[in-house]
């Protein structure tokens, strides 16, 4: 007859269930951690994109000027003076004095420089973020700029070295692939005061990487990616105000 309990094997069998259980349980709740995680920064990256398409609309849609493609601006980054060509990786404009991010003289002109840059710069900054992609987009500001009367800002206003510079990060671990700041389109908007504008259709030859080219619009995509798979786009257009090319605006 047997007496009242369990044996040594039933014991082990018992624990040997009990561990597995517990060691799926656990992998379950580390999955879903893991999860929860890849949300978090998922919903992380779609707001940093959101601010960051934000302010460049805000900053652009004020531009009394935006660079064609293939401008060689000089800037000072930091220490030291850097050239810059627009393009791809960067965009240039300028806003008129008493706009809303241009508080300086009546006569003067703000620059803001869009740039898709190494992160290494702003590690201290930024702290070291796994699986980043090594990018970021920096927003430059140059107060004090002069355009004057019968100039092309692209030929004219192309040295902003000599001026304070201000910087700041919009958007971490950029992609720069999938980044694409210079989608321009042309404004076929002209005053009567500039009777020397030129438009595609009074010349076929004027583009986008023209120095006369007036450019009225673009198209801002920015691309956010770590190593684990997450990215995230985000695509914005915005409008500008056709200038007058003879006579500077505001003056």
């Amino acid at each position: 007859m047997r007496t009242k309990g369990i044996t040594l094997v039933e014991l082990l069998i018992s624990m040997a269930i009990l561990g597995i259980v517990l060691a799926v349980a656990s992998q379950l709740i580390v999955q879903n951690q893991s999860i929860g995680n890849r949300q978090v920064q998922a919903g992380r990256m779609h707001e940093d994109l959101r601010l960051a398409t934000l302010r460049m609309a805000d900053v652009i849609a004020q531009a009394v000027y935006i660079y064609p493609n293939g401008v060689s601006l000089r800037i000072s980054t930091g220490a030291s003076t850097s050239t810059v060509l627009t393009g791809r990786e960067a965009l240039a404009v300028l806003l008129p004095s008493g706009s809303v991010y241009c508080s300086t003289a009546s006569t003067q002109y703000c620059g803001f420089l869009y740039r898709v840059e190494a992160r290494g710069d702003y590690t201290g900054v930024l702290g070291n973020v796994p699986g980043n992609s090594g990018f970021v987009l920096v927003e430059y500001q140059v107060r004090n700029l002069s355009w004057n009367i019968n100039t092309v800002p692209a030929l004219a206003v192309n040295d902003w070295s000599g001026v304070p510079t201000a910087r700041g990060i919009i958007a971490d671990s950029v992609f720069p692939s999938e980044t694409i700041l210079n989608n321009l389109a042309f404004s076929r908007i002209s005053g009567g005061i500039d009777r020397v504008l030129l438009t595609p259709a009074s010349n076929p030859d004027l583009t986008t990487s023209s120095p006369d080219a007036l450019i009225g619009s673009l198209q801002v995509q920015i691309t956010v990616s770590f190593q684990n798979g997450l990215k995230a786009t985000r695509r914005t257009e915005i409008l500008a105000r056709s200038v007058p090319r003879a006579i500077p605006p505001g003056l």
